[in-house]
């Protein structure tokens, strides 16, 4: 039996996102494209001795809550409750890699990743739909995050259907440190709707983004929408520079993740040099950056 495993834990970028209205229960009713990214937090997961089944959470970020506010710690104790597997105390050590409060899940992927090593950790034998119906109750992004690919997410973002990554295309993440709150900008987004200053044309629809991801970049370009930065950009103006900036680096579509604060351009292939130049420029004003080639994705 194993005492510890080790876990990658993915995050993700939107290619798409849109909000199609508020739901009786007031969350939001979304329409988006994910795809995983080669870039992740890792995550070791142990058994230890300790009464009642703690659990102790430690991390190398000195801004990651290492309580029950913390996403990665209500999927132990979610698991915790249910299980009679679980008869020790659980020790989670997060080296955080990916920026907080940057639209690419970060926190959510941390979750995932303890529901995929504490599954493994102890026998549990629970199947990915299992392990989603979890996530479902921790986060919205946290089902799609459990396993690696890409998806159109609808519902309140945790109902999937798998689709073919994007496979073209060199990616540049550009984080600035900035800080967006979700629950702020969806709070500011339902203003801007309702006084008719997001225009039509911001809206797309998933299915439309996911057939232009199998025709090319060209295609992709075009469909490649996400209501979110309207309110953000008013929150932070920085924001909408980033991403004028990636585009007048050459690359083909530029758009932010999520509901911000990361933006990132994809490049075409035989771009990648200029895909490079515009991350030495970021890097020199000591912002978070991560380039990977999409041909080269697993």
């Amino acid at each position: 039996m194993k005492n510890s495993v080790t876990v990658k834990a993915y995050c993700k970028i939107n290619l798409s996102l849109d909000i199609k209205g508020v739901r009786s229960d007031g969350k939001h009713e979304v329409d988006m494209v994910m795809q995983s990214l080669p870039l992740y937090d890792i995550l070791e997961i142990r058994k230890i001795e300790a009464s009642n089944n703690e659990i102790m959470l430690r991390t190398n970020a000195e801004w990651v809550p290492t309580d029950n506010r913390n996403t990665a710690y209500k999927a132990a104790e979610l698991l915790r409750r249910d299980f009679s597997q679980i008869d020790c105390g659980t020790e989670i050590f997060i080296d955080k890699r990916v920026p907080g409060c940057g639209g690419l899940g970060g926190s959510s992927s941390d979750a995932a990743g303890v529901l995929i090593g504490m599954n493994e950790l102890y026998g549990l034998e629970l199947s990915l739909e299992e392990l989603q119906k979890y996530g479902a109750q921790i986060g919205a992004d946290v089902p799609f995050l459990l396993k690696y690919g890409a998806a159109i997410a609808t519902g309140t973002g945790t109902e999937l259907k798998y689709i073919e990554p994007l496979r073209e295309g060199v990616l540049l993440l550009v984080n600035s440190g900035a800080e967006v709150s979700t629950k702020e900008a969806y709070k500011l987004y339902d203003i801007l709707e309702e006084s008719g200053r997001i225009p039509y044309e911001a809206h797309t629809n998933a299915e439309e983004t996911a057939e232009a991801m199998v025709k090319g970049l060209d295609a992709l370009a075009g469909k490649m929408k996400n209501v979110l930065e309207f309110p953000a950009f008013c929150m932070v103006p920085e924001i909408s520079n980033i991403k004028n900036e990636i585009a007048a680096a050459g690359a083909t579509v530029a758009m932010m993740s999520g509901s911000g604060a990361t933006v990132f351009g994809i490049f075409k292939n035989d771009q990648k040099d200029k895909a490079l130049k515009a991350r030495e420029k970021f890097n020199e004003r000591g912002w978070f950056t991560f380039i990977c080639d999409f041909e080269n994705l697993k």
